[in-house]
C-alpha cells in the first residue's frame, strides 16, 4: 500500500481516488527518472568510462521500473490470486512468515546503505550519484549540487527503488508460499499412514490431498503466466549487470578504489537477488517432484483398487514438475543462474576485445 501496489478495500471512494493519483504520480516520477538518466548517459557518450558507469548505475532503475510497469498491467490478476490463496485456508508456518519479513527488511536496509554510499561518495567529488540530466548546472555551487541530489532521490527512492524492492519481496513471498504448500502436501501423504485401518477417513483425506494438489498446480501455472515477463526482465538485467560491472572494473581497475568498491557492492547485490529467485524456482521444481515420491511411498498396496488408480494419476501428474519461467524460454533454476553468469561473462569477453 505504501509504495503504490493497491489500496485498502474498505476505503471510501475519495480515498481510493487520492490513492490512484498517488499511484500515477509514482509512475510519472519513475518514468521521469529513467528518461532523464537516458539523456544524461547520452550526453556523456564521448567519455566511454563515464557512459558505461552511467549505464551500469541506471540499469538498476531500468530493471526495477520495467518490472513495476509489468506488475501494473498484471496487478488485478495477481491481487485476485493472492485473495484466493488467503481464502484457501492454507497454513503458512509462523517461522517462515518471520523469515520472509526479516529478508525483506534486510534487503531494503542493504540496498539503502548502498544508495547512501553511492550518493555520499559522489557528493564528495562534486557529482550526482547517477548520470541524470538537470536543467541547472550542479557545478556552480554546493547548493546546486544538493538540490540536484535531492531531486534525484525524490524521483528515485520511493517511485523506483523501494517500490522495486517491495515488488521483489512480494514475488519471493508468493514463490515461498507455493514451496511451503508443496512440502505440506508431501507431509499429508505421510499422514495417510494413520488412517490405514479406517477406509472412510483414508478416502476423505486422500480426496483433500488430490484437491489441494490440483489447486497448487493451477496456482503454479497462473504464477508462471503472470510473472514470466517479470522474470525475463530480471534475467536480462542480471546478465547485463554482470557484463557491465566486469567491463567497468576492467577499465578503471583499482585506481579508483571508492568507485570500484561501489560497483562490486552493486554486483554482489545483483548476484544475491538473482540467486534468490533461481533458488526458489529450483525449490518449486524439487518439491513438486517430491510429491510423486511421497505418493509412491504410501502403503498403497493395501488400498482399494479405485484409490490405487487415482494415486497412479497423482504420481503421473506430479512427474510433470511445476516450474516458473522467464518469458517462457528459460526455467528459473540454479542451472539457469549458472547459465546467466556464463552468458554475462561471454558478452563481457566480446566487449573487452572490442574496447581494447
Amino acid at each position: 500500500m505504501l509504495v503504490g501496489f493497491w489500496h485498502n478495500e474498505n476505503w471510501t471512494r475519495n480515498q481510493k481516488l487520492l490513492y490512484k493519483i498517488y499511484d500515477l504520480t509514482m509512475h510519472v516520477f519513475g518514468i521521469t527518472y529513467i528518461s532523464l538518466s537516458a539523456v544524461g548517459i547520452y550526453r556523456s557518450r564521448h567519455d566511454l568510462t563515464a557512459a558505461l558507469a552511467g549505464v551500469d548505475k541506471a540499469l538498476v532503475a531500468y530493471n526495477f521500473m520495467f518490472k513495476i510497469i509489468v506488475f501494473h498491467f498484471r496487478k488485478d490478476q495477481l491481487k485476485k490470486l493472492v485473495k484466493e490463496m488467503i481464502a484457501s485456508g492454507d497454513v503458512v508456518p509462523e517461522n517462515h512468515k518471520i523469515l520472509m519479513a526479516k529478508l525483506s527488511v534486510a534487503t531494503t536496509i542493504t540496498s539503502t546503505i548502498i544508495v547512501v554510499i553511492f550518493t555520499g561518495s559522489s557528493m564528495m567529488v562534486g557529482d550526482l550519484p547517477a548520470r541524470v540530466w538537470l536543467p541547472f548546472d550542479i557545478s556552480k555551487s554546493f547548493m546546486h549540487l544538493l538540490a540536484g541530489v535531492q531531486f534525484c532521490l525524490v524521483i528515485f527512492a520511493i517511485p523506483v527503488c523501494y517500490r522495486g524492492l517491495a515488488l521483489q519481496c512480494f514475488v519471493s513471498t508468493l514463490i515461498f508460499y507455493l514451496r511451503d504448500q508443496l512440502i505440506d502436501l508431501q507431509d499429508k501423504f505421510k499422514e495417510l499412514e494413520n488412517f490405514q485401518n479406517v477406509e472412510t477417513e483414508l478416502r476423505r483425506n486422500f480426496k483433500k490431498i488430490v484437491k489441494k494438489h490440483i489447486r497448487l498446480i493451477r496456482y503454479s501455472k497462473e504464477m508462471d503466466y503472470l510473472l514470466r515477463e517479470y522474470f525475463l526482465i530480471q534475467n536480462v538485467a542480471f546478465t547485463t549487470e554482470v557484463c557491465m560491472n566486469a567491463v567497468i572494473l576492467t577499465l578503471i581497475g583499482f585506481s579508483q578504489k571508492t568507485l570500484a568498491i561501489n560497483f562490486i557492492a552493486f554486483l554482489i547485490t545483483a548476484l544475491i537477488h538473482a540467486f534468490v529467485y533461481c533458488y526458489l524456482g529450483d525449490e518449486i521444481i524439487e518439491q513438486s517432484e517430491g510429491i510423486s515420491f511421497a505418493a509412491y511411498n504410501t502403503s498403497w498396496t493395501s488400498w482399494p483398487i479405485d484409490m490405487q488408480k487415482n494415486l497412479l494419476t497423482v504420481i503421473i501428474a506430479a512427474q510433470s514438475h511445476l516450474k516458473l519461467t522467464a518469458g517462457g524460454m528459460a526455467v528459473m533454476s540454479l542451472e539457469t543462474y549458472a547459465q546467466t553468469l556464463y552468458n554475462g561473462y561471454s558478452i563481457f569477453a566480446v566487449l573487452a576485445d572490442a574496447v581494447h
